[in-house]
């Protein structure tokens, strides 16, 4: 079987690379570099929505909420774009970079990232210490799913797809509503997703 050869870069390289390059986002996976592409309103919209219910919610805590335009690095392989992140570490809020120490990473689904979201980052995501929640957030129903962090290598999962759900992020203690997350942004829904 034939494999495709591509170039390997350094992760100084990559760095270097997105500042000569400010105006578009690529990742950092295991040498790779990847663009990122953009996503539909209702991704931006949901996306702003659970960026503006953080900052809310910890306004009065130490910890810091961070828009996609942020990175988040996962030791030396891995460099990604989360939708929003929450960093309680001091030493991240400073840094000139990327997030190294980050305590929840929300990903919104959209037909274009999910198969990454869902697959590839997930699981970067699970494998890193600091990281205690992970959202995965639905773009086009009312459908999140939370990971939470029970012990090294054990997660527990709860799904929400009712407008009235609202679920804990308890390593932030940060409580929200479906109907906050998903605002006001128009979903193609599903026909078998129940209007609000």
């Amino acid at each position: 079987m034939y494999e495709q050869e591509y170039t390997s870069y350094t992760l100084e390289e990559y760095w270097n690379i997105a500042k000569l390059d400010p105006t578009h986002k690529y990742e950092y996976v295991d040498g790779r570099i990847r663009f990122m592409t953009g996503g539909s309103i209702a991704h931006g919209e949901i996306g702003a929505n659970i960026v503006s219910l953080l900052y809310i919610g910890l306004r009065e805590s130490e910890c810091h909420v961070y828009n996609s335009d942020v990175a988040v690095q996962l030791a030396e392989q891995r460099c990604y774009y989360p939708d929003a992140s929450v960093s309680c570490d001091p030493y991240d809020w400073t840094r000139s970079k990327a997030l190294e120490a980050p305590s929840v990473v929300v990903e919104v689904l959209s037909p274009a990232t999910e198969r990454v979201d869902r697959g590839e980052k997930l699981e970067a995501y699970k494998r890193y210490p600091t990281i205690q929640e992970i959202l995965l957030v639905d773009s086009r129903r009312y459908y999140v799913e939370h990971y939470h962090r029970l012990g090294v290598n054990k997660w527990e999962l709860s799904t929400y797809e009712s407008w009235d759900d609202v679920l804990e992020l308890s390593s932030i203690e940060v409580r929200l509503a479906l109907r906050e997350i998903y605002g006001k942004a128009y979903l193609e829904l599903e026909e078998d997703q129940p209007q609000r």
